[in-house]
C-alpha cells in the first residue's frame, strides 16, 4: 500500500519525489512509479485530486495534475520524456532507453504515440469524457479537465481512428520483433514502451480488480467501446501487455 505522504512535506523534502493522482490508475503516474521501482529508486509520493484545481501543486510546480517528479532543488517535472530522462541520469543501469540510436528514436516516437499530446492517453481520455459532457452538466472535475485537454465533440469523434492508427502501429512493431524471436517492444531488452504500453492498456482494456483494484463503480468509465479501437487491439498486444505486467510491475497495481 503506497504511504502517501502531504503535499507540502515533499516540497519542503530532498531526494526524488513523486505526485501521482491518488487512487485512480493513471497511466502516466504509474508507469513512472514502476520505472522508478525497476530501477531501484527509493521516492517519497504525495497525491493529487484528479481533477482538482490542487492550487498547492500548481504553486509549487506550474501544473494541476499528476504525475510530477523532483530531484532535490531542482525544478518539479511534468512531461513524461523529461521524466524518463531523469530517471535514466539517476539511475543508468538497468537503463530503459536503448543505446542504439535508431532503437531509441524509435522507442521515445512509439512512446510519444502512447504518452503524448494526441497520444493514446490522450485520445481515449477524450472519449471518456465525451458521455458526461454531451449530456450536460458534467462534474465540475471533468469539466475542468475537458476545457484543459481540449475537449469538443469533434475531437471525440476523431479520437477513435487516431488511438486505431497508434496501435496498428505498435503492433507492427511487436510482429516485426516476434519475427526475430524477441520478446519485447525495441531490440532485446525491456525499455520504457513496454511499461508505457502496459499502464496505458488501462484506458482501453482494464486490469481486472485483482491487478488494478479501480472499484466496481469506476470501472464501466474505462470500457472502451469504439468498434475501430477494439478492432486495433491485436491479441499480441493484449498478450505482450500481459507478459511485461507479470514479470515487472507491482502486482497489484498500488493506487
Amino acid at each position: 500500500m503506497l504511504d502517501y505522504r502531504p503535499l507540502h512535506e515533499i516540497i519542503h523534502a530532498q531526494g526524488l519525489r513523486l505526485v501521482l493522482v491518488r487512487g485512480f490508475p493513471s497511466p502516466w503516474g504509474q508507469a513512472v512509479k514502476t520505472l522508478f521501482e525497476i530501477k531501484g529508486l527509493p521516492h517519497l509520493v504525495a497525491g493529487q485530486e484528479g481533477g482538482g484545481t490542487n492550487e498547492e501543486l500548481v504553486a509549487w510546480a506550474g501544473e494541476n495534475s499528476g504525475p510530477v517528479v523532483a530531484w532535490n532543488d531542482e525544478k518539479p517535472l511534468s512531461r513524461w520524456l523529461d521524466i524518463l530522462l531523469l530517471a535514466e541520469r539517476l539511475a543508468p543501469t538497468p537503463s530503459l532507453l536503448p543505446a542504439d540510436v535508431h532503437d531509441r528514436a524509435l522507442m521515445i516516437g512509439l512512446a510519444n504515440e502512447l504518452c503524448g499530446e494526441l497520444g493514446v492517453g490522450w485520445n481515449r481520455r477524450l472519449q471518456m469524457f465525451g458521455p458526461m459532457i454531451e449530456a450536460g452538466n458534467p462534474p465540475e472535475g471533468i469539466a475542468r479537465m475537458g476545457s484543459k485537454y481540449g475537449y469538443s465533440k469533434a475531437a471525440a469523434e476523431a479520437a477513435g481512428a487516431r488511438v486505431a492508427a497508434q496501435l496498428g502501429a505498435l503492433d507492427a512493431q511487436l510482429q516485426a520483433q516476434r519475427a526475430l524471436g524477441r520478446e519485447f517492444f525495441i531490440g532485446a531488452h525491456l525499455s520504457a514502451l513496454d511499461v508505457y504500453w502496459v499502464a496505458f492498456m488501462n484506458l482501453i482494456d482494464l486490469l481486472p480488480i485483482a491487478q488494478c483494484p479501480v472499484p466496481e463503480a469506476m470501472r464501466p468509465m474505462f470500457a472502451c467501446g469504439d468498434p475501430q479501437v477494439l478492432a486495433a487491439l491485436s491479441p499480441r498486444l493484449v498478450a505482450h501487455r500481459d507478459h511485461i505486467f507479470k514479470t515487472y510491475f507491482r502486482n497489484p497495481m498500488e493506487l
